[in-house]
């Protein structure tokens, strides 16, 4: 397979692929991130969003104690104490909840795996800034996201090469 060169490559490899290799591919982009998020469940949820035999019954069951983590820690932020942190642990679980997503049929919901790499740059991306005094400092933020999505892109090649 070519190289993926940037973004509407990148969207279009992962359209094409199928609901299994959108989640398995989901749960690679959100391993990149798991660091940000402490709950021990969503490693699980990475886990069965990986597995090529997970059962429906399973993701369902996975999905919903996921949406309750998001729920829980949704954070709900004055934008004056903005919690940097907390949000980009929030992406994380979002990222899973996408990860998770039911499906009807064998089909891959629309861009499953380009939502869950766009969350999962949301949190890497809020996880780069710290605040001063009134305003958050972007200063390293353009090259930690830049090497996320040079990682993605890299993931997708591989995977697709596998």
């Amino acid at each position: 397979m070519s190289k993926i060169a940037n973004y509407l490559d990148f969207k279009n490899r992962l359209s094409a692929l199928s609901l299994k290799a959108q989640r398995q591919l989901a749960a690679k982009f959100i391993s990149d991130v798991l660091d940000l998020a402490e709950d021990p469940r969503l490693r699980h949820a990475v886990e069965v969003a990986a597995k090529s035999d997970a059962t429906a019954e399973e993701l369902a069951a996975t999905y919903h104690t996921v949406h309750a983590i998001y729920v829980e820690t949704n954070p709900q932020s004055d934008l004056l104490e903005m919690d940097f942190a907390r949000q980009a642990a929030h992406f994380v679980t979002a990222a899973c909840l996408v990860s998770l997503s039911p499906a009807g049929k064998d089909d891959a919901p629309a861009h499953l795996a380009q939502k869950v790499a766009m969350y999962c740059r949301m949190a890497r991306t809020c996880s780069s800034m710290r605040h001063d005094d009134d305003a958050p400092d972007f200063a390293a933020l353009g090259s930690v996201v830049e090497r996320l999505v040079e990682g993605q892109y890299r993931q997708v090649e591989n995977f697709e090469a596998a």
